[in-house]
């Protein structure tokens, strides 16, 4: 019998560190200005679950308005703002259960827009990348994601926490869960999708999904 399929955004779902991302698209761009930082900031809660290095591209030609800023030049600056803060979050209990229990039931992915490195430094840092069967981050899509994790006639689920992941989620044909939290309530306000306050109880909150789907 096949395994189900679990995928996890990363940022704002396995942690909550589209938090501390937000305010570093605020830090990061002070230096040119209160308003800009401001803009960016805005800019980046409006697009959260695509790439950062086209939000800076965006960032850089629109608001900026400075050909020389690179965007290996912010990168470095948002990693050093946001991957020491990320490092002391700590995962809830609730899911870190699931994951040393029901890694073994499910087949565990991640797809997000952290760049993929980063990603597997963090998760081997946070002692939970052993349990996923594959990790995907940019400069691919999540919509290759999905479409490289997706098996034949599987069960498969999708949690996300932005408009992207449902939008990859659409795209692909594949089951949906919104991870809501106080930066995408509005987005999802006329969208109807299964939600996710917290991760309590998850082994059975996910067996009801499946059932459902």
């Amino acid at each position: 019998m096949k395994k189900f399929q679990i995928i996890f955004d990363f940022d704002g779902v396995i942690l909550n560190s589209h938090k501390i991302k937000t305010i570093g698209f605020y830090e990061i761009f002070k230096v040119y200005g209160e308003t800009k930082a401001i803009r960016a900031q805005k800019y980046h809660i409006k697009n959260i679950g695509i790439s950062r290095f086209k939000k800076f591209k965006f960032i850089i030609k629109n608001i900026l308005k400075d050909k020389t800023i690179t965007l290996d030049f912010l990168n470095k600056k948002f990693n050093d703002y946001c991957i020491k803060k990320i490092k002391t979050l700590k995962l809830s209990k609730d899911l870190s259960n699931f994951f040393s229990i029901y890694h073994e039931k499910y087949d565990l992915f991640i797809s997000t827009a952290t760049p993929e490195m980063d990603i597997k430094h963090i998760l081997k840092e946070k002692k939970i990348y052993k349990y996923f069967k594959k990790v995907y981050g940019s400069p691919t899509t999540k919509i290759n994601h999905i479409k490289m994790i997706k098996k034949k006639n599987q069960k498969i689920i999708f949690i996300g926490d932005s408009l992207e992941d449902y939008k990859a989620s659409l795209v692909t044909k594949t089951f949906f869960v919104l991870k809501q939290h106080n930066e995408n309530k509005n987005h999802f306000k006329n969208i109807e999708v299964p939600k996710l306050n917290n991760f309590k109880n998850f082994n059975y909150k996910i067996e009801n999904l499946f059932s459902s789907i």
